[in-house]
C-alpha cells in the first residue's frame, strides 16, 4: 500500500482600499449593499471600492483544531457544520503555530461575505468595511463556527506578523485560499 500525505496551504491576500474618492451616490449604494448582506453574504462582492492603496500576501498557518472540527465533520459527528464562519483581526505579536485556538490578543471580527469551492480549492472573503475598525493589525484568523463574540469557534487558520494599518477611510478586504492537494 502506498502511503498517501495530504497537504493543504492556505494563501491570504489582503488589499485596502481608500473610500475618500467616493462620491455621493457610491457611499449610499455601499450603505444600502452593507444592509442587504445581513441577508445574502454574497452581495458584499458589489460594493464599490475606492482606489488600491495596497497589497499584502501571507502564507498562514492551518490550526489542528481546525483540522479536528473538519475530521469530525467527515465522520458524522455533527458537533460542526465546517464552515467558516468568522474572520478575525488582533493586535497579537508572537508566532502562529499549529497548535493554537485563538487569535493571541483578538480585537475585532466579522461575519465571512462569500465562500465557494472548486478544484480542492476553497475561497472565502471578509470585508472590514471604513466604518467598522480601526487600528494596527498583527494577526488574523478565521474560524469553523465562529459567534459574534472574541475566541468563539474552532480557529482553521492564523497568520501573525503582519502591520495592517487601517482607518476609518480604508476597506480592507482579506481573500483566503485553500488549496488541498495529495502529495
Amino acid at each position: 500500500m502506498q502511503e498517501q500525505n495530504i497537504k493543504v496551504k492556505g494563501e491570504i491576500t489582503a488589499r485596502f482600499y481608500n473610500q475618500s474618492s467616493l462620491s455621493f451616490f457610491q457611499k449610499q449604494y455601499n450603505k444600502l449593499i452593507k444592509w442587504l448582506s445581513k441577508k445574502n453574504r454574497g452581495l458584499m462582492k458589489y460594493y464599490a471600492l475606492g482606489e488600491l492603496t495596497r497589497t499584502d500576501r501571507k502564507t498562514n498557518v492551518i490550526c489542528n483544531i481546525g483540522f479536528e472540527a473538519v475530521c469530525k465533520r467527515l465522520a458524522g459527528t455533527m458537533t460542526y457544520t465546517g464552515e467558516i464562519t468568522k474572520m478575525a483581526l488582533g493586535t497579537g505579536t508572537g508566532s502562529a503555530v499549529v497548535g493554537d485556538t485563538t487569535l493571541e490578543t483578538e480585537t475585532y471580527r466579522n461575519d465571512t461575505a462569500s465562500g465557494t469551492g472548486s478544484s480542492n480549492v476553497a475561497y472565502i472573503t471578509a470585508y472590514f468595511t471604513e466604518t467598522e475598525c480601526n487600528g494596527t493589525y498583527k494577526e488574523f484568523g478565521n474560524f469553523i463556527d465562529g459567534a459574534a463574540g472574541a475566541d468563539t469557534g474552532q480557529l482553521w487558520s492564523h497568520v501573525s506578523g503582519l502591520n495592517w494599518v487601517k482607518d476609518a477611510v480604508t476597506i480592507l478586504v482579506v481573500d483566503c485560499r485553500y488549496t488541498f492537494a495529495s502529495v
